[in-house]
């Protein structure tokens, strides 16, 4: 049979680029010693015996893969072709099509005259007016409306956020904003070969969960077992989304803290919200869970959704399935597993939308008082007495949580912590913080400084009380530390963060001028913050969050706020010390600014202020008479910047809790908008 005639492709069309040799290489671990690599499929024999992931480098795109990635791929696309046969078959048996109205010539679009984005935007609004009045219940039942707090409106605002803070760009914003316009959204990808999942896994639940106990490790460990064998994944994860969401969401955050592993975590995140649509659908445990990983993943990343917005949507589910309520006063027949899920959901939402709260200066979305998620715990298996105890959820250990129940008692006083110790106890601090912004900074009643002195009284005896309760410091987990919660240090940085806020009114109070004491107080608490910081920071895998930036700074800026306003903080601060504070807190903020530009401002706000400082204390140890601000509009030393950074800092929507002290020490310096502003995602 002859061939065929090829044509010659014309000049300037495209042609195929050639992607270079398949051939097998040695992998990376073994680049140089190519003798010692022999080159096995799924892994060479030297990596298998050294416990670690054999990858490879793709000779074109120089990109770190396993060696059987080609043979995953393919796995994993019939995997996802059975899905979606199954899928669809189910579809079309079981929903109706909705009576749509057929496009007409006039309607239909092509390809050479697509709608702009204010014309897409436009039809998303009105395909989001009509599907919001679509039937919530079987064929024929009234249609109802979908506000702004139903699910279908939160989906579309995940999705909308997500694209606004990485996505594509008009053209028209190109020539105004080139890094947004480059800044494209990022692809789905296939989830990690198994042994890169453990390592982000483990990341996870070694660093955030211990912080935020709202998933069940073990339910998560037989979802990640299917990754072993993908050919297999469809019947062990029952054609779910739910297990597909959950596996993205923890490598996501995961990559996060790892980011050298090979997986971008914004890929994994878009691979998740694949699947969330029919996740948050449901009013239950699993969607205000889901919820929450997008607040963590907020958290530890510089872009996506706030944070405050997601923990404070997480919250209101939980009241809204009465979370926060004692269950046995409703007669809620709940499993003792579901019980414990719902109070480690509830607690995590919690404490997440009371920090965020705390550091935007903004109301808590529940008061503390109204919390009664549970005044008893119960024994199960083991014991079956009821005794009177606190209301957070059990401190038992992981192994003890088991979907039939719970096996064995609680942890008592004098027994080893457990996870669930260390956790209960951060959520006690946070707690004891929104407190703390509720009876001194959002309650407008307060009048008198008697009164406002009783409550400062009455709230530092409770945080002396949780410091005396701390629990021994936790060894960090191998290989080191990656979020700062699993530093010896987290306990004491919430304490000394705790008495700033205690203090910080009444050292900015002119009426009635704070005593000595207060601004000693508040000055060696910043100093051991900053210290601190730079220990855990500085050298180290510690991830950097908005948490960090925002802590420091203020501790940073109330240690040069005593020397310039208090005589006894002079007097006792020797200019060495003055000096070690104020150049360890300039480090960590330089670093913080490397990571994320818009942390930038505080950084260059507080370098000016700490070199006037040093100056300030320079001056006066050689008898030269200083000024009563440390920066003021019109002098030599001013920068021409100055207004540009403060903008930088109220438009992160943080400068609430510093704007005071800000407009002591820099003259003419404006009050705060950050209400006007939306906070970066970045948070706590």
């Amino acid at each position: 049979m002859s061939q065929p005639i090829r044509s010659r492709p014309a000049r300037g069309s495209a042609t195929r680029v050639r992607t270079g040799s398949r051939t097998l290489a040695a992998c990376i671990r073994f680049a140089e010693i190519v003798s010692q690599c022999d080159e096995q499929i799924p892994a060479c024999s030297s990596c298998l015996r050294n416990n670690t992931v054999c990858l490879v480098e793709d000779p074109v795109t120089k990109r770190h893969q396993p060696r059987n990635y080609l043979e995953l791929l393919e796995q994993r696309v019939l995997t996802l072709e059975r899905q979606l046969h199954e899928t669809n078959s189910i579809l079309t048996n079981t929903c109706t099509p909705l009576d749509v109205p057929p496009l007409t010539a006039d309607q239909s679009v092509t390809d050479s005259n697509r709608p702009t984005e204010t014309d897409a935007d436009s039809h998303a609004d009105d395909l989001a007016s009509m599907v919001g009045t679509l039937s919530l219940n079987a064929a024929g039942a009234e249609p109802s409306y979908l506000g702004p707090s139903s699910t279908f409106a939160f989906t579309r605002f995940l999705k909308l956020s997500m694209r606004q803070a990485i996505g594509p760009l008009s053209p028209n914003v190109s020539e105004q904003d080139p890094d947004r316009y480059n800044a494209l959204a990022p692809d789905p990808c296939l989830l990690p070969d198994y042994q890169t999942a453990r390592q982000l896994s483990n990341a996870y639940f070694e660093n955030v969960h211990a912080q935020y106990p709202f998933l069940h490790e073990q339910t998560f460990r037989e979802w990640e077992a299917a990754l072993a064998d993908p050919s297999e994944a469809a019947a062990a994860w029952n054609l779910g989304f739910l297990p597909l969401y959950f596996l993205n969401m923890v490598y996501a955050v995961g990559a996060t803290l790892l980011p050298n592993m090979g997986y971008a975590a914004e890929q994994l995140y878009a691979s998740a919200m694949l699947y969330i649509d029919d996740i948050i659908s449901h009013d239950n445990l699993e969607s205000i869970q889901a919820v929450l990983c997008c607040a963590v993943y907020s958290i530890r990343s510089t872009k996506g959704i706030s944070h405050w917005k997601l923990a404070g949507q997480a919250l209101r589910q939980c009241i809204n399935l009465g979370y926060h309520r004692d269950h046995k006063r409703f007669k809620s027949g709940v499993s003792p597993f579901q019980q414990e899920m719902r109070k480690r959901v509830f607690w995590s939402a919690y404490v997440m939308e009371c920090a965020a709260a705390v550091m935007l200066g903004r109301p808590l979305g529940l008061h503390f008082e109204e919390i009664d998620v549970e005044v008893k715990r119960h024994c199960f298996h083991v014991c079956r007495a009821a005794v009177n105890v606190e209301k957070y959820p059990l401190d038992i250990e992981e192994s003890q949580l088991v979907p039939d129940g719970v096996i064995g008692s609680a942890r008592s006083s004098t027994d080893t912590p457990t996870m669930m110790t260390y956790a209960i106890h951060g959520f006690k601090v946070r707690i004891l913080l929104g407190r703390i912004q509720t009876a001194l900074y959002s309650d407008c009643t307060i009048i008198s400084t008697e009164e406002r002195q009783k409550r400062i009284q009455k709230l530092s005896l409770e945080l002396d009380k949780w410091w005396a309760e701390c629990p021994q410091p936790r060894a960090p987990p191998r290989g080191g530390a990656l979020s700062f919660y699993r530093t010896p240090d987290f306990y004491e940085i919430n304490r000394n963060y705790a008495i700033l806020m205690l203090y910080r009114t009444q050292m900015t109070d002119t009426k009635t001028p704070a005593p000595d004491e207060v601004f000693l107080k508040c000055m060696q608490a910043a100093q051991n913050t900053c210290h601190s910081c730079r220990r855990q920071f500085l050298g180290k895998k510690t991830a950097y969050t908005w948490g960090a930036v925002h802590e420091l700074f203020l501790a940073g800026l109330t240690y040069v706020y005593c020397l310039w306003t208090s005589a006894a903080a002079r007097a006792a601060s020797r200019q060495d010390q003055a000096s070690s504070v104020c150049t360890d807190c300039t480090m960590v903020l330089v670093i913080l600014a490397e990571r994320c530009k818009d942390a930038a401002p505080y950084r260059d706000i507080f370098e000016v202020l700490a070199s006037r400082t040093m100056t300030m204390l320079a001056d006066l140890q050689q008898g030269k008479a200083v000024e009563t601000v440390a920066i003021s509009h019109g002098q030599r030393y001013c920068p021409e910047e100055l207004p540009q950074w403060m903008e930088g800092i109220t438009h992160t929507g943080y400068a609430s809790g510093v704007d005071r002290l800000l407009s002591e020490l820099i003259d003419e310096c404006p009050a705060s908008e950050a209400t006007q502003y939306e906070p970066l995602s970045w948070n706590t």
